[in-house]
């Protein structure tokens, strides 16, 4: 998880992986936010220890000032410190001279570089990088400039103050909770230093391991000298400094034996751990977090205690680290939400309970580091009382048939107003649909026409009963045909005016390989014993067939057809489907 640099407290380490001084994380501490005259919505840190022994200015040998020339500069806008900590130049490169020209006695600014020379013999700096170099580029382009009321000497600067805008920087006197310099408030102080022993600050092993200047008192153990950005008013060449004791001190600004303990503001949403690592410190996270889930989108009609589907746009992640979604839900405009989902999927089955007037979804996504999108909420909806169709009876089996038949049911739905859509399926295959009254009797009919084209073997009636909005039921029955042999004769003989000599039959049939169709004709069809002849031959070429009978007993000649086919034990579709032709 993650939390915002501000949720910090005052005091707390803070560390840029990438950005490292003398090879190890610079660690900072978090002392004040929103500080009176910093950039808004910042949070201002200041290096833990001290990191680095170097001097504030080296001496100026071409000033007409020959303190100045001696000693170095006080004057922070044109000190090597200042150019130091705002450069990402090169070694050898960042250093270019700040000469002024302002009209106070301070005409003749011949700025210098700070070698080991002009540093009085320690700790030049000339050939190291820009401070600036050493951060990483997400740090770097996170640093607010701002705005510095620095005092300025009485002696050659003019006295007063001036405005410096800077990324990196040194405190002040009035920071730092000492005394304002020539009663000049250098900006306001910083509630954590509030005593000398709150000002103090030991250095960094590298800082005391690259020094060339050695001192007894000068280890990791014990406080030392760091500057500030302030001058000793009264005089040309000294600027203050924080003692060792953390009483207010100062030193000629060549003297490269002072400590470094810079300053920035950082935007007060960037993201660090929630918790510390193993040094106390809280890692500025830089992962940036997925982008908000594109849509969402929620069935227009939500019935109580039905599912239905919730579904998402997807979200990109600038790291390609997008871990999944998190979907909330909130019943009745209460304000509340409460999630109901986490992964990774773009669809979320779920219902809500009867008793609930409305509800409304929300998503958002996350990455492998925890950060969250905005939320991608969807419209409010209202949640339909509805109870779905009931079909009477219960699934049965209904045994074995022989022919057609009827099953009757009622559909009743309790919702007053239901539209009841009714399908009636045969194994499958829709024979019937439409609307049904509630509470009316209904009949399910499987004509003879439907059941010859039956195979033998087990079947299913399916009934389905459906409201406007989906909610449905289902009936389901069995049944078992299982017949052996198919036998089909006219109920009544064809009449004839004469003796009808030849007939011509078109059988519709379907019969598996196998099976044994049989058909027989007759011309004295209306005789207690009529004369059957078989046709079956002429039938399946497609041929006339000429009776050979010519008697009859009856009073009137008939013509008579029967049909019959034996399955033989064949297995697929048999049926006879229609019977047709004509004689004379």
């Amino acid at each position: 998880m993650a939390q915002n640099l501000s949720a910090l407290a005052n005091g707390a380490l803070v560390k840029d992986a990438g950005t490292t001084y003398n090879g190890v994380p610079l660690a900072f501490r978090v002392i004040d936010k929103n500080h009176s005259g910093y950039p808004a919505n910042s949070v201002t840190l200041i290096t833990d220890k001290i990191i680095s022994i170097k001097g504030f200015d080296g001496k100026e040998s071409g000033n007409a000032d020959s303190n100045r020339a001696s000693y170095g500069n006080n004057r922070y806008r044109t000190s090597n410190l200042r150019q130091w900590l705002n450069s990402g130049g090169a070694a050898s490169s960042w250093w270019t001279a700040q000469n002024l020209t302002d009209g106070t006695t301070n005409t003749n600014n011949k700025d210098a570089s700070p070698t080991t020379a002009n540093m009085a013999g320690y700790n030049g700096y000339n050939t190291e990088k820009g401070f600036l170099a050493y951060f990483s580029a997400e740090l770097l382009a996170q640093l607010m400039t701002t705005s510095l009321t620095v005092a300025k000497n009485t002696i050659t600067d003019g006295g007063s103050s001036e405005t410096v805008s800077d990324k990196i920087f040194l405190a002040s006197n009035t920071e730092v909770g000492l005394a304002n310099e020539n009663s000049i408030a250098e900006g306001s102080a910083f509630a954590m230093f509030n005593s000398n022993a709150a000002r103090k600050a030991t250095p960094t092993a590298e800082a005391v391991s690259n020094s060339n200047y050695t001192n007894t008192s000068l280890n990791t153990g014990a406080a030392w000298y760091w500057w500030l950005r302030t001058p000793y008013a009264s005089i040309s060449y000294s600027a203050r400094s924080v003692g060792a004791s953390g009483a207010l001190s100062d030193s000629n600004a060549c003297n490269g034996h002072r400590g470094v303990r810079p300053l920035c503001n950082l935007p007060s949403g960037i993201l660090v751990s929630d918790s510390p690592d193993s040094d106390g410190a809280y890692q500025i996270i830089w992962n940036q977090p997925p982008t908000d889930p594109s849509s969402i989108t929620v069935p227009g009609t939500i019935l109580a205690g039905q599912s239905f589907a919730v579904l998402w746009g997807a979200s990109s992640d600038p790291e390609s680290a997008l871990s999944g979604y998190k979907l909330e839900r909130q019943l009745n405009g209460s304000g509340t939400w409460t999630q109901i989902y986490s992964g990774s999927s773009l669809t979320f089955t779920t219902s809500v309970a009867s008793g609930n007037t409305s509800v409304a979804y929300r998503v958002k996504a996350f990455d492998t580091a925890e950060l969250e999108s905005g939320y991608r909420t969807s419209e409010t909806r209202t949640v339909t009382e509805n109870n779905p169709p009931t079909i009477s009876g219960s699934d049965s089996n209904l045994g074995t048939k022989t022919g057609a038949f009827n099953q009757t049911y009622t559909v009743t739905d309790s919702d007053v107003g239901a539209t009841i859509t009714v399908t009636e399926k045969i194994d499958g295959v829709q024979k019937r649909s439409y609307t049904a009254t509630s509470g009316a009797s209904q009949t399910f009919s499987v004509t003879a026409d439907d059941f010859v084209k039956l195979a033998n073997g087990s079947h299913t009636l399916t009934i389905t009963a459906a409201d406007q909005y989906g909610a449905s039921a289902t009936r389901t029955y069995t049944f078992s045909r299982n017949e052996s042999q198919i036998l089909v004769e006219l109920a009544t003989p064809l009449a004839a005016d004469a003796m009808p000599e030849r007939i011509i039959l078109a059988i519709g049939r379907v019969i598996p390989a196998g099976a044994t169709l049989t058909v027989e004709v007759c011309n004295n069809g209306n005789d207690a014993s009529p004369a059957w002849e078989n046709c079956t031959n002429n039938v399946q070429a497609g041929l006339l067939y000429n009776f050979t009978n010519s008697a009859k007993t009856a009073a009137n000649w008939g013509v008579n057809i029967w049909v019959s086919v034996d399955r033989n034990g064949a297995s697929g579709d048999c049926y006879i489907s229609s019977i047709g032709g004509n004689f004379d």
